[in-house]
């Protein structure tokens, strides 16, 4: 027995540790798990009566980006001085990473705990011992890096020389030259094809995903089997449609080292959590024309443009993909006071009027928002600028949409007629299996019968759909002109009711690249310098209502006789008075105390208190201590100067004309008993001037 074996470490038990990095050497490197194994019985040999193998890390890395639980185990024992020994074959075995290794041989040192492998016996408290430990663990984390540098070169050095070595998506086979060329089916073709086609219509992949889902369209994808792959027909999700948007193979480009780990610290310990996309020009390999795709690398490096563009970003110059919204400037406005991309928010009835708005002012300076603008005006005077500008390709767009009719229904004709090729053929071999099999072994036969039903069942659907399509139809002679027609005349043709709200905002993406917007005060006006994607930039000025001017607004009789009635009646009254007279707000809602209250505020109306310069027509014949008829006989005949703005409102008058010599002369004759003098249209000024016969 060796002397650094003492007889209290052999009243503790042996932790032999068993480890190998993979599932692949696990199954394949049988040798090497057999020699872990056999070291329970070396450590018998050295007279350790209790032995413990740990083998719950098998196919776990001891590169330290995992958790082991295995090793975690191992750590408790020792702890807990229920180890004598840790016996393993090699200290890379215990650990590939200084972090696990030196804190092993650290708690061994404090627990009296030897280690052991295939070489010797060493004491973690002697200093050559530890020495020695030291070395081991250093070389076996060097080792592993370095192993991993020779394969990463030389499998990278293979991939500059356009060689593929990794699974290549739907729509490509590999050769066994390692070179990549299109699958032979004409119906994956047809429908990776597809999905490019309609992204380039649609501009967004989630519109495109919804557009092969609403059809039926089964978009195919690669799945593990028995056989090796097998390709799987299956309605498409957003992210399969972003993952073949987003895969340069399809432009013809072979890309490597496009990804890279995140690295996050948990639990003390760095592991690797997700993958980021890296920039194109940090790819490590990409190698342009290297085999026949789909697109061409110019229309994929435009994909990418409008797959950025559609994520809608708090922060940043995105413009987000187009929406159903009414605003149709979503994503092109930005602030001319603090920069920012202004928001939509919707508000009115319904919710379904947009206003932009910016925060910005609020968030830097901790002050009011820089901007808060509705959007019909501006809307439209945008939209007038950019019709104008398109209205020459108008024509010429008008024809490009004749020969583009019926080609969405072609496109699905063709889908169609191809996968009831395939299901005919799914159908045939099914029932060659079931001619070949012994119908005597009906454990195989009724499968396989089964399996026949269900693809006759399949075929039946798929010729079922291809019969229900209707074929298309060519424009006729009065369709031909009424598109004409509207091609001529775009303003027409923005306004019709057919036309959807998200072509309109592609259209205004197309030709703007942004509208940098601010407000003028005197006069109010909203200032846009519109920035087109060519490089010119136009100054647009829009008239900006004034406060509590809007669409919605009341009456101006309303407000006069809000004004008016001012001076005379208390809130409540002129509510009253503006209901009887069938007056509503400009919501059409009837009148309440706070309407009148807003109106004031918002339309500056002067405030007159009650100081008795302004007179009722009751408060006028107390005042002279008439009747209220003679009150109204003299209004009638224009001898009291009063105001009346709409018939049935209360007449208003003012307390000094109650003091006018013809007023005062009328109101005595009546106090006098006497006939009121007569006040006639003859009754006329003698000249100042006259002329002796």
């Amino acid at each position: 027995m060796n002397e650094k074996i003492k007889p209290e470490h052999l009243t503790r038990a042996a932790y032999v540790y068993v480890r190998q990095s993979s599932g692949h050497q696990v199954r394949h490197h049988r040798e090497s798990l057999l020699r872990q194994y056999a070291l329970t019985e070396r450590a018998t040999q050295l007279g350790f009566a209790k032995v413990v193998v740990i083998d719950d890390d098998l196919g776990v890395t001891g590169a330290g980006t995992q958790e082991r639980h295995g090793f975690g185990r191992l750590l408790t024992a020792v702890c807990q001085k229920a180890a004598g020994a840790v016996v393993a074959l090699e200290a890379s075995r215990l650990a590939r990473n200084n972090r696990d290794w030196y804190h092993l041989i650290d708690l061994c040192a404090m627990t009296e705990t030897l280690l052991i492998d295939d070489d010797g016996i060493y004491d973690p408290r002697l200093i050559n011992d530890r020495l020695v430990l030291g070395v081991k663990g250093t070389m076996s984390e060097f080792e592993l890096n370095l192993l991993r540098q020779r394969a990463r070169e030389a499998f990278e050095q293979k991939v500059r020389r356009g060689c593929v070595l990794w699974q290549v998506p739907i729509g490509f086979v590999r050769t066994d030259e390692d070179q990549i060329v299109k699958v032979p089916d004409r119906h994956v073709q047809q429908a990776v094809q597809l999905v490019f086609q309609k992204f380039r219509e649609l501009g967004s992949a989630r519109q495109t995903m919804l557009w092969l889902r609403d059809a039926q369209i089964r978009v195919p994808a690669i799945m593990p089997s028995t056989r090796g792959e097998e390709i799987v027909w299956q309605l498409p999700g957003e992210s399969r449609i972003h993952q073949m948007l987003r895969n340069p193979i399809y432009a013809g480009a072979l890309a490597y080292g496009r990804t890279k780990f995140q690295r996050t610290l948990i639990d003390g310990r760095l592991q690797q959590t997700t993958r980021r996309r890296k920039a194109r020009e940090d790819w490590s390999v990409l190698l342009r024309d290297h085999h026949d795709g789909y697109i061409s690398w110019e229309e994929y490096c435009q994909n990418q443009q409008i797959l950025e563009a559609n994520l809608a970003k708090r922060e940043g110059n995105n413009t987000g993909a187009a929406k159903s919204g009414a605003a149709l400037l979503s994503g092109l406005l930005r602030c001319g006071r603090c920069g920012r991309m202004l928001f939509v928010a919707y508000g009115g009835n319904g919710g379904r009027v947009p206003r932009y708005g910016c925060h910005g002012g609020r968030v830097n300076r901790g002050s009011a928002a820089c901007l808060s603008v509705g959007s019909l005006r501006i809307d439209q005077a945008v939209v007038e600028q950019v019709l104008a500008a398109i209205q020459p390709a108008g024509i010429q767009a008008a024809l490009a949409a004749e020969a583009e009719v019926g080609r969405e229904q072609t496109q699905i004709r063709q889908t169609l007629t191809l996968a009831v090729e395939r299901a005919h053929y799914e159908a045939h071999r099914a029932q060659r299996q079931f001619d070949a099999v012994d119908p005597d072994n009906r454990l195989v036969a009724s499968e396989l019968e089964a399996r026949w039903n269900q693809a006759l069942a399949k075929v039946a659907e798929v010729e079922a759909r291809l019969h229900a399509l209707a074929p298309p139809q060519p424009l006729n002679p009065p369709q031909k002109e009424q598109l004409l027609m509207l091609g001529s005349d775009l303003s027409l043709l923005w306004q019709h009711p057919a036309a959807p709200v998200e072509l309109k905002k592609r259209i205004l993406r197309t030709v703007i690249e942004e509208i940098v917007i601010d407000r003028v005060e005197e006069p109010a006006q909203e200032l846009l310098h519109l920035h087109w994607k060519g490089g010119v930039h136009t100054e647009l000025r829009v008239p900006r209502n004034g406060t509590g001017h809007h669409r919605r607004v009341a009456d101006d009789k309303a407000i006069e006789l809000i004004e008016e009635l001012s001076k005379i009646c208390t809130a409540q009254m002129i509510a009253q008075v503006l209901n009887r007279l069938g007056y509503r707000t400009g919501q059409g809602q009837t009148w309440r105390v706070h309407h009148i209250y807003n109106v004031r505020y918002e339309r500056r109306l002067p405030s007159y208190q009650k100081k008795g310069e302004w007179l009722t027509l009751q408060e006028t014949a107390a005042e002279l201590q008439v009747s209220g008829t003679v009150i109204k006989r003299l209004l009638k005949e224009g001898i009291l100067p009063a105001r009346q703005v709409v018939p049935g409102a209360p007449w208003v008058i003012e307390r000094k004309n109650l003091q006018l010599p013809v007023v005062q002369a009328q109101i005595q004759a009546i106090h006098a008993g006497r006939k009121p003098p007569q006040i006639t249209d003859r009754q006329a000024e003698l000249p100042l001037k006259y002329s002796i016969l």
